[in-house]
């Protein structure tokens, strides 16, 4: 079990591999937190696109990132973590640059929507080489904690990137597209000047491969699937909810976004220590049933106070259920096989959580008469997930 110690947390920050990728974590999320929360009030306010239309698109993204997730996985493995980390940051500046251009003028819906489709894979594969990273260069003991710094340093960057893009989308949601394109490129320096390839056994030949032979990791990966289902609600459905039913303004949601981020870096590593001695499959059914009653609790208040106290409550959820999953999976995974088997558990999740959105703004227009209905759906559907990971996750635990 992991123990609540700074001197794990220094020792792995004097590591300059672990501290480089928390800052680029830390960068990242600053500039894609805005675009990604407010992609979807731009669509729906400025271009006056429909929430469902809104949710498929997001469902898109994710459905195109799956096959880049296997891809990308084996490509790691083959060529290195370092080479693929590098790729990525100026292909993004490219589609980032075109989304921006496409608010500015307002131009071709298309241009935008194609360019917004083409981040998701690219995304995807950049975690991949991170999660990779880390599991490389940390012994198995203390990866909980450094997947807790990469959170932190993440959520450092999402409690500035939405109260900063609720301010700038005052003036152009441009401006919104812009701010991540730019920091691809403090990205692309950072990776290329600091990263330096781990070492590693080397990867597999031949074609793709997939460890659909791995049962243990298939169910792991499944169980955690389907509680990403319940958290896929904090997001594109929740912002459409606030903007369109509580009507709150968008630097307001941006405040309550940018909340979340701030509990993340002050609460993380004291939910490590009091969760230390709880099993890991345990531990994360607590999480989405703490997602679901916050959910629930939105349906019958609206007021400054709550919304922030239900901020903080859906963090607790998230911070209960983070870093842990990316642990368990590292455990499974090979030393040789870590690009793949990381990108076969985002081919698992990635095609489960594009449903949470679609599903939640779905609701969301089928029952906007009665937000006790749509939020008490979201929440029975996560009180039954999070029995079905603690039933399924005890008899894993048992066998193993």
């Amino acid at each position: 079990m992991e123990t609540f110690s700074g001197k794990n947390y220094r020792e792995l920050l004097s590591n300059r591999a672990v501290s480089v990728i928390s800052l680029t974590q830390l960068v990242r999320t600053l500039g894609r937190s805005a675009a990604w929360i407010f992609i979807p009030v731009y669509l729906s306010l400025i271009r006056g696109i429909p929430y469902f239309e809104i949710g498929l698109l997001f469902f898109g993204t994710a459905m195109v990132s799956l096959p880049a997730s296997i891809y990308g996985g084996n490509l790691i493995d083959r060529i290195g973590r370092r080479k693929v980390g590098i790729l990525l940051p100026p292909l993004l500046i490219l589609t980032y640059a075109l989304m921006s251009y496409s608010a500015f003028t307002h131009s071709s819906l298309y241009l935008l929507i194609i360019s917004f489709i083409a981040i998701e894979p690219l995304v995807t594969i950049q975690g991949i080489v991170d999660n990779v990273l880390i599991t490389d260069i940390v012994e198995e003991t203390k990866r909980n904690d450094a997947f807790s710094i990469l959170r932190i340093a993440a959520n450092l960057g999402f409690s500035v990137g939405p109260a900063l893009g609720g301010f700038l989308a005052y003036f152009n949601y441009g401006y919104v597209f812009a701010v991540p394109a730019a920091i691809s490129l403090l990205d692309f320096f950072l990776f290329y000047i600091y990263i330096k390839e781990p070492d590693h056994p080397a990867g597999v030949q031949g074609g793709m491969s997939f460890p659909s032979k791995d049962h243990r990791f298939i169910i792991l990966c499944i169980i955690l699937a389907l509680i990403w289902f319940v958290t896929g609600q904090w997001g594109t459905t929740l912002t459409l909810f606030w903007s369109n039913f509580d009507h709150l303004t968008n630097r307001f949601i941006g405040i309550l976004y940018g909340l979340n981020g701030i509990f993340v870096v002050t609460m993380q590593i004291p939910i490590n220590w009091l969760f230390r001695h709880v099993k890991d499959h345990t531990r994360i059914a607590i999480g989405g049933a703490v997602y679901a009653f916050s959910f629930l609790s939105l349906a019958f208040f609206s007021s400054t106070v709550f919304l922030l106290l239900d901020v903080f409550f859906i963090t607790m959820g998230e911070n209960i259920i983070s870093p842990v999953a990316y642990s368990m999976i590292g455990k499974l995974a090979p030393s040789d096989k870590r690009g793949q088997y990381f990108g076969a558990f985002q081919v698992i999740v990635g095609f489960t959580v594009p449903f949470a959105p679609l599903m939640g703004t779905f609701l969301l227009g089928q029952f906007s008469a009665s937000v006790l209905t749509f939020w008490g759906i979201i929440s029975g559907i996560g009180i039954i997930i999070s029995l079905m990971v603690f039933i399924f996750g005890k008899r894993i635990h048992n066998e193993t």
